[in-house]
This record gives structure tokens, C-alpha cells and sequence, in this order.
């Protein structure tokens, strides 16, 4: 396996981990965060029981980003560095932030080791084997970017 680092390292990790979400395609580090299905499986990719995925509507763009948002800092102690109003308001996100909101995604899953397999699934999907090695040297700070 080749160890990549940075940017494309965290994107690939994203892609595996979310591969098989129904409605969510990992093609950049903007648009596709946008309509908030992403970050809402990101999250119950390791946290299942944290959000119902399968409930989620992929129009409601507000909705989905503010359940992943605020379920993240609530639970999993993720500052929300994004804004669900500006994820409406701008159709190409800022990929800077989205990319900074998610090492903080990684940071904290990724030092919890393998997941159950029960964890691993998408919804309505067969299990994958998801590994991937990441170095990171970017830590992103504890305010909230206002994109």
C-alpha cells in the first residue's frame, strides 16, 4: 500500500470509510460535503448509534450539517468549524475548512482503533475492509471558519 500524506491522504481515507453511503460520493474536498450526507456518515460510520443515516434527506442541506455538526462537537468533541447556514448559502463550500473540520474527524477516529464490523458497514451495504495509513501534520485550531 502506498502511504500518502496531507490533503490527498485524508481524502482517500474519507472515500474508503464512506464507500457503499448510499447518496454519498466522495469526488472532492468541497462539493461533495456539501448537502451534509458525508459528514452525517462519517460519523455514524464509527458512531452508528449517534444518527439514524437512513432517516437523512439529501435536500435538506441545513439539516443534515447541522445534525452532524452539532452531533460532533456535543459527542465527539469536534469543534463545528463550519457553519450548516453557509454550507446553504455557498454551492462550493471552502475546501480549506473542510479539509481543516476534517482532520479533526480523523484525529479523533482514527486513535480509536479498528471498528466492529458492525461499525464498518454502510447501511444497506456488505462489509468492506477499510484501512488506510495517514500522516498529518496539520493540526487545525479550535475556532469556527466561517466560509
Amino acid at each position: 500500500m502506498v502511504e500518502r500524506k496531507g490533503a490527498k491522504a485524508l481524502e482517500l481515507w474519507c472515500k474508503r470509510v464512506l464507500e457503499g453511503y448510499p447518496g454519498v460520493k466522495i469526488e472532492n474536498m468541497s462539493t461533495s460535503w456539501r448537502d451534509g450526507l458525508a459528514f452525517c456518515a462519517l460519523i455514524h460510520h464509527f458512531r452508528p448509534d449517534l444518527i439514524d443515516f437512513s432517516s437523512l434527506n439529501k435536500s435538506d442541506v441545513h439539516g443534515n450539517n447541522e445534525l452532524a455538526f452539532r452531533t460532533a462537537e456535543r459527542h465527539l468533541g469536534i469543534p463545528a468549524l463550519l457553519d450548516a447556514s453557509d454550507m446553504v448559502e455557498y454551492e462550493v463550500p471552502d475546501r480549506l475548512s473542510i479539509l481543516t473540520y476534517l482532520s479533526q474527524f480523523y484525529q479523533v477516529f482514527a486513535s480509536q482503533g479498528p471498528t466492529s464490523p458492525t461499525k464498518r458497514s454502510p447501511p444497506h451495504c456488505p462489509m468492506n475492509e477499510r484501512q488506510l495509513i495517514l500522516n498529518s501534520n496539520s493540526q487545525a485550531p479550535p475556532t469556527k471558519v466561517r466560509i
